[in-house]
């Protein structure tokens, strides 16, 4: 019995029953298509929660103690000082109350050549790869990755994306400019890497006969820090002042921090309710084929008495379950896909209206959750047929025939 007739088979009993198994392609496709839009809106929310949180700055800022600090509503922003902190202080402390950290370094310079002969300009040196404060505020940028040489333009400076920006005589690409803030770095700022920040500090000129202490190897500013998830601000607060000497913590607003984690925390639900739908729909599809073996325990039987092999009789059940819930699994995307279209002419277009961004995930991720959604409900499928039909085919052909047991 080769497996394209074990195919045959299965498609033909498929089709003998044409309610239940519509019923069963029906049920399956509600519970993937729950799952798929479930699965795609939780990523795409997830995406514009690190957006949008991010644009409200940092949970809490850690400089050297006896610095001024100009603390706003929204942003926490690290200010030029004459202080400066080891780069690596927080690393070594090793706070489980701090989630992320993003060193910054800052001087400020005049005859930087940027704007007027005396303008004062605020450099700022940000580590691209740890920054959550400063590159979401893009309002535009190049198309390609931050790197060495390039530099971000505060809202209140203005030079075309990808000309060079001269800075103590030497050329930078402008990659990116922010959006308005009203906060003071985020508007007059240049930012610029580490690395690009560290080539200038030999052309910077000399402030008060010495050279700023944050252009020295292994300084920082300051650090602005998320809290880890659970962690309050009062608790980390504690832990830095404790681990670290001659820092001081300036913590922003603290409804925002528990915003975010009650949202992360609802995310976390949706998720185990998503795996709890999926659970309960390989319960049901067990139950639905345990209800068919035993109500064609007289086919297997015969099956069984002309010669079929315990592992065919498995396979056929087995591939009959698969193509049923695999079909409810496209159909139930499908679906799915419908519904986020009518959430993106509904919710998303009205978030969009008054400000607030909606990230959709993008093409690749939808393909690969659309494909899980389906390999999962064939999965579903597969376990949940396999005992019924395992447990079926070890009875002898007579019983099966007579329809004991």
């Amino acid at each position: 019995m080769t497996g394209w007739l074990l195919t045959s088979l299965a498609l033909q009993n498929l089709g003998r029953r044409k309610a239940r198994s519509f019923l069963l392609i029906a049920a399956v496709a509600i519970g993937s298509g729950v799952v798929f839009t479930g699965a795609a809106l939780m990523r795409s929310i997830d995406d514009s929660m690190a957006v949008g949180f991010t644009r409200l700055g940092a949970d809490m800022m850690v400089v050297p103690d006896g610095t001024l600090t100009n603390i706003t509503a929204a942003l926490l922003t690290v200010e030029p000082t004459d202080l400066v902190l080891d780069a690596d202080v927080l690393a070594r402390a090793r706070l489980a109350s701090v989630g992320r950290s993003a060193p910054q370094k800052i001087v400020r310079v005049e005859h930087s050549g940027i704007g007027s002969h005396h303008d004062l300009v605020d450099l700022i040196g940000i580590d691209p790869a740890r920054d959550f404060t400063v590159q979401p505020w893009l309002k535009e940028k190049l198309n390609r990755a931050f790197r060495h040489g390039d530099v971000i333009l505060g809202a209140g400076r203005d030079a075309p994306l990808d000309s060079q920006l001269l800075i103590f005589g030497k050329p930078h690409v402008v990659y990116g400019k922010l959006g308005r803030t009203g906060v003071g770095t985020h508007e007059r700022g240049v930012f610029m890497s580490f690395e690009t920040f560290d080539a200038l500090a030999a052309a910077m000129p000399l402030h008060g006969g010495a050279r700023p202490a944050v252009l020295a190897p292994g300084k920082v500013t300051g650090f602005l820090v998320e809290l880890a998830p659970g962690a309050t601000a009062l608790q980390a607060r504690f832990a830095i002042l404790s681990a670290i000497k001659g820092v001081k913590v300036v913590t922003g607003d603290s409804s925002l921090s528990g915003i975010r984690q009650g949202l992360a925390a609802l995310l976390q639900g949706i998720l185990a309710l998503m795996v709890l739908m999926f659970a309960s729909m390989a319960v049901m599809v067990s139950v639905l084929f345990s209800a068919i073996v035993t109500e064609r325990r007289g086919e297997l039987g015969l099956l069984k008495a002309i010669g079929a092999r315990r592992a065919q009789m498995i396979g056929m059940m087995v591939i009959e379950a698969v193509i049923a819930t695999g079909v409810g699994g496209a159909l139930g995307v499908t679906l799915g896909v419908l519904v986020m279209r009518l959430y993106e002419r509904s919710l998303v277009y009205y978030l969009e209206n008054i400000g607030v961004p909606f990230v959709w995930l993008d093409l690749p991720r939808t393909v690969a959750v659309a494909a899980a959604a389906i390999v999962l409900a064939a999965a579903i499928g597969a376990l949940g047929s396999f005992y019924p039909a395992w447990r079926a085919s070890g009875r002898d052909a007579y019983d099966l025939v007579r329809g004991e047991g």
